[in-house]
């Protein structure tokens, strides 16, 4: 593949995912905190996104696997959360299996080269993301997924029945917010560094 065919891969790619994500910060799928940053991402030449997170705690429908083809959200909250609020959404499910996750932000970020890719690689795994990697290498897409380390994932209930007490739930909530606080501070870091050092 000759040097302009890979440019005009890049370019209709790039082209694609800058489309998908103005329909969705038009239709509210994407989050909020987010917005600034990956509109600024869309003005790089040689980057782009394809799906991100800034980080959200979760109940979730699953089995003991945490099957992807039999889960589903039973509730989301991308910020803070109480006692009170997930104790009430824990005790209106009565199906299977409900998970309690935290997870931290994740980026895909797409390159048209393999420099770039390992530039941005470098970059995150400076900045202490141990989890970032290149999981698509193609030429004219670089796919890059970078992720935080903040995390928690645990079974709250099996057919109905609550696996937790009370005070194990509070427990539970208050590291999160914990977590997930952190995690917004670790957001709002990178992603200053990263157009500092890429726009």
């Amino acid at each position: 593949m000759n040097q302009n065919t890979i440019d005009n891969k890049y370019e209709m790619i790039k082209k694609h995912h800058t489309e998908t994500l103005m329909e969705a910060i038009e239709t509210k799928k994407v989050d909020e905190i987010l917005i600034p940053f990956l509109l600024e991402v869309t003005k790089i030449p040689d980057v782009f996104t394809s799906s991100s997170c800034a980080g959200r705690i979760m109940l979730l429908s699953t089995d003991e696997y945490e099957n992807k083809k039999v889960s589903s959200f039973h509730k989301k909250y991308h910020r803070t959360t109480t006692f009170e609020e997930l104790k009430q959404d824990t005790d209106d499910f009565n199906e299977s299996e409900l998970w309690f996750k935290m997870e931290p932000f994740i980026f895909h970020f797409g390159c048209k080269d393999y420099e770039k890719a390992k530039e941005l690689l470098s970059f995150s795994q400076e900045f202490g993301l141990k989890k970032a990697g290149i999981i698509t290498a193609h030429d004219g897409k670089y796919i890059l997924e970078v992720t935080s380390t903040q995390y928690m994932a645990l079974p709250l209930k099996e057919n109905g029945k609550m696996l937790v007490t009370d005070d194990y739930l509070k427990f539970i909530v208050d590291r999160a917010n914990k977590k997930i606080e952190k995690n917004f501070e670790r957001l709002e870091k990178f992603s200053k560094l990263f157009l500092e050092r890429f726009s």
